[in-house]
């Protein structure tokens, strides 16, 4: 099996982008979720509220990131804030970030139709994995839960076949993607060494509507979350994917080896 695709999203939500090289650092995949958009309470917004979200690009630069709308070309450069730290929230954890300024704010207000904005979160915080499935010290930044996403390519293959035309990977927003096992066979992995970073492999992906957003127009597809519920349910749930922590730093490349170790 081989590394096929790497993905960062350093915006939670918006499109991410396609890498050769990964950086895997304490949070994580370096740079990916640092940033999120929130409402005027702080809390976090996502393609869950906001399916329109998909047509917007973040892409990391030096000492920030560069906003882009897919339908227009315009973007925005936005550099890393300083300043004074607010809380925000992200599921049931409440984190400290640092708002990055009124010009991303309205930018992305703009394109959104709703008032919104930017933040950051603090270099210094730490928001805790949970323990249910990791070690004490795990941290991850904005991620739903776990700094990474792991997809297998025959997975979506087979998926793909069962709806009667391809479904495109971005729907399920990996940061790893494996090429080179039969479909579904990433369920019963355990451990798994990828250059030379050993991840473990600690649950699977609970989906939300978000898979069901064609990322290309935004617009909803039912018949995917039929097609998911058919082949992906777990008990009242939908799964697909694995989450994966990374138990040293190092760099993952396209076509790295990937070795199940349990």
């Amino acid at each position: 099996m081989q590394v096929s695709g790497l993905w960062r999203y350093p915006v939670k939500s918006l499109a991410g982008e396609s890498l050769s090289t990964l950086d895997v650092s304490d949070w994580g995949p370096h740079g990916d979720r640092r940033w999120m958009v929130v409402d005027h309470r702080g809390q976090f917004l996502s393609q869950r509220q906001l399916p329109q979200m998909c047509r917007l690009h973040a892409r990391q630069i030096d000492g920030g990131i560069i906003l882009e709308d897919l339908s227009s070309g315009d973007s925005l450069p936005v550099m890393q804030p300083t300043g004074s730290h607010n809380m925000v929230v992200v599921w049931q954890d409440r984190c400290s970030a640092v708002d990055g300024g009124d010009e991303a704010a309205r930018w992305l207000s703009r394109r959104l139709g709703v008032e919104v904005r930017l933040c950051y979160m603090a270099d210094d915080f730490h928001r805790q994995v949970d323990t249910a499935y990791a070690q004490r010290g795990d941290r991850v930044s904005f991620a739903d839960g776990f700094p990474f996403l792991l997809c297998l390519q025959q997975s979506v293959d087979a998926l793909s076949e069962g709806y009667g035309k391809p479904l495109a990977m971005a729907r399920f927003r990996p940061n790893l993607v494996v090429d080179g096992a039969p479909p579904f066979a990433e369920r019963q992995w355990q451990q798994l060494r990828i250059g030379d970073v050993i991840f473990d492999v600690v649950k699977p992906c609970t989906r939300c509507a978000i898979p069901t957003i064609d990322p290309q127009t935004g617009e909803r597809e039912k018949a995917v979350f039929s097609l998911l519920r058919e082949h992906c349910s777990e008990g009242k749930n939908i799964i697909f994917g694995q989450n994966v922590i990374q138990r040293a730093q190092g760099r993952i490349t396209l076509g790295d080896d990937v070795e199940v170790l349990a």
